[in-house]
């Protein structure tokens, strides 16, 4: 069963969102580089809510930097966990949803699969393996 693992946040700069996001009430984790998705990560933390996920792309990670130019700073992403990501790879694929990449492991969660995709009527969904 699906259930939200956390909301991604893009940043151009994931120090100034950290002291941004603190006035809310949110604490951080550390920062954690991702070479295999080129960009830097920190999660965001408050009691009783979804943890937010800040995003900063590498210099050369061009599509991201592309996304932060035209669109800014905000949230782009929602991740859900589920029990079998390469079930629910298959599946989503078999029901026409936009395969960004295979599952990979992912450094800022503990080397567990991700896997993004897109629907039009969605927009861009990340998916993370519970275990």
């Amino acid at each position: 069963m699906e259930k939200i693992d956390h909301i991604g946040y893009l940043t151009g700069c994931i120090k100034d969102a950290v002291m941004a996001f603190r006035v809310l009430g949110y604490f951080n984790g550390e920062i954690v580089d991702d070479d295999i998705q080129q960009t830097h990560i920190c999660f965001l933390f408050k009691e009783d809510e979804i943890p937010i996920e800040l995003v900063q792309p590498y210099e050369d990670n061009h599509s991201m930097q592309r996304m932060l130019s035209k669109r800014g700073d905000g949230p782009y992403h929602v991740c859900y966990s589920v029990d079998d990501i390469n079930l629910k790879y298959e599946e989503l694929v078999n029901e026409d949803w936009i395969p960004l990449f295979k599952p990979v492991a992912a450094s800022a969660l503990g080397g567990r699969l991700i896997c993004y995709f897109f629907k039009r009527e969605v927009g861009l969904v990340e998916f993370v393996n519970n275990r």
